[in-house]
């Protein structure tokens, strides 16, 4: 991701001639520019869209703080924008805690965030004259309650004659730390971790989304501290949203980076021996899952592979149903936990397939529940190999499966005088598991082999020997 940070003094030309590729947003910026100077204020470009331009990489949406303008002056300012002209579709007031207004526009990747600075005053934004040697004491100060010096960096943006010009202000070695491959708190870091405890999880996401990153000593101390009351009062979207992307970007790096701050702990406290085994597994198999998912990994199994522990010890207390499972995920807000908890759940009953007597029927109902197999396959795999058992071969009956034709049918059953009820499906599965197994090979010895079951005759398919079963017994297409 890092393409290498120019020093200080090259950062503005990389930033300027990113802006000038893009023309839509190039017209934007020489409206805005003007206007807001006319109102006494200055743009900035702020956050993580100047963050990835510093780095080299394409920025994504574009955040913009606007100084010595009030709010409800700047929303009228907006306003007065030539929306038709610039593509400008709508814009909206957000934000409760910093209120912003969220420009939306169909060249855009995103919306555009348009903002005043934070108004708090802070002693770490420097003393008043080296704010005002940076010509502006409000973006100083906005730069000091940011969270980490490489999201404090800002550049000036104005316009002349519809060029863009901009200088950067970067009060905290931002570039620096870039350079340095570093994530470091601005000023006191236990201050900004207190003003928000989810930078907590925001520091540990970046700096798996960064290969070679590292979390400064200072900046990782304090982390420590303040995770000692986590998550406290968070909301779980927001908790969700951040454990997420990091898992997304790299899931055994934030799973160890979670458990060395004791985060982990704190999100599946049904889990307190952490670092006795399950930790271990679970980076395993998301290491699997690497290996054989193609990238990014599926949320669905990103969030389940991190409960399958829980699942494990909760099915063998109470067989297939996982009610502290589904809490943990409805707690942690997973989307779509009984997704979540199902696949868990049909994991567990492959697992259990050994000790059945109609294994192969069995895996291939469970598999013909999910509209393709494969995150099911790829979780199974994961699971056995982390906890160094021996796999299945499921890819080898469900190819034979697809290939044999059922013999008998739940209304042919009924005909017969079964009646309805779970009789029929059992009695189909043991039909089912002969035609797998080859026991069986037509519709005729299909039905004497219901007959039989229905009598009370039958017991498994693999003891049955209906009309011309006397050439055979096949071995089951279940393969270790």
């Amino acid at each position: 991701m890092n393409a290498g940070v120019p020093a200080a003094s090259n950062v503005s030309a990389r930033i300027l001639r990113a802006l000038r590729k893009r023309e839509p947003l190039r017209r934007f910026l020489c409206a805005l520019c003007p206007a807001v100077e006319a109102a006494g204020g200055q743009p900035w470009i702020v956050g993580g869209f100047l963050r990835d331009l510093v780095e080299g990489s394409p920025g994504g949406d574009l955040d913009l703080m606007v100084t010595g303008v009030g709010h409800d002056r700047l929303g009228r300012l907006l306003r007065r924008l030539p929306a038709k002209r610039l593509g400008i579709r709508r814009i909206v007031h957000a934000g409760k805690t910093f209120p912003v207004y969220k420009v939306y526009a169909p060249w855009s990747d995103g919306e555009i965030d348009v903002a005043p600075p934070r108004c708090k005053r802070t002693k770490e934004a420097g003393d008043g004259e080296r704010r005002g040697a940076t010509g502006n004491a409000e973006a100083w100060e906005d730069a000091s309650l940011r969270d980490f010096t490489m999201n404090s960096i800002l550049f000036r943006i104005r316009a002349q004659q519809g060029r863009l010009l901009g200088d950067l202000l970067d009060p905290f070695d931002g570039t620096g730390d870039l350079r340095r491959r570093r994530i470091r708190g601005v000023g006191n870091p236990s201050d900004r971790f207190r003003e928000d405890p989810l930078r907590i999880l925001r520091a540990i996401r970046q700096k798996n989304e960064r290969p070679g990153f590292s979390i400064e000593r200072d900046t990782w101390n304090a982390l420590m501290r303040e995770a000692e009351s986590f998550p406290g009062s968070l909301p779980g979207e927001r908790i969700l949203a951040e454990l997420s992307r990091s898992l997304s970007a790299n899931p055994v790096g934030t799973v160890a980076d979670l458990h060395r701050s004791g985060i982990l702990a704190r999100l599946l406290p049904e889990i307190p021996d952490w670092g006795s085994g399950p930790l271990a597994r679970t980076k395993r198999r998301y290491r699997v899952l690497e290996e054989t998912v193609r990238r990014p990994i599926p949320e669905l199994l990103l969030l389940a592979a991190l409960l399958a522990d829980l699942a494990e010890r909760e099915g063998g207390e109470h067989g297939i149903h996982l009610p502290r499972t589904e809490r943990a995920a409805r707690r942690l807000h997973f989307p779509r936990p009984r997704d979540v908890v199902r696949i868990l759940a049909d994991l567990l009953r492959l697992a259990r397939l050994r000790g059945s007597v109609i294994p192969n029927a069995q895996a291939e109902a469970i598999f013909s529940r999910r509209k393709s197999p494969e995150g099911l396959l790829a979780l199974y795999s994961a699971a056995r190999r982390a906890a160094s058992r021996r796999e299945t071969d499921f890819r080898t009956l469900l190819r034979k499966a697809a290939r044999t034709p059922w013999l008998l049918s739940g209304d042919k059953l009924l005909a017969m005088g079964v009646p309805a009820g779970p009789q029929v499906e059992e009695i189909l599965l043991q039909v089912r598991e002969a035609t797998l197994t080859g026991s069986i090979s037509n519709r005729d010895e299909a039905r004497d082999l219901a007959a039989s079951l229905l009598a009370g005759e039958g017991t498994a398919p693999s003891v049955h020997r209906g009309r011309n079963s006397s050439r055979r017994m096949s071995r089951s297409p279940i393969r270790e």
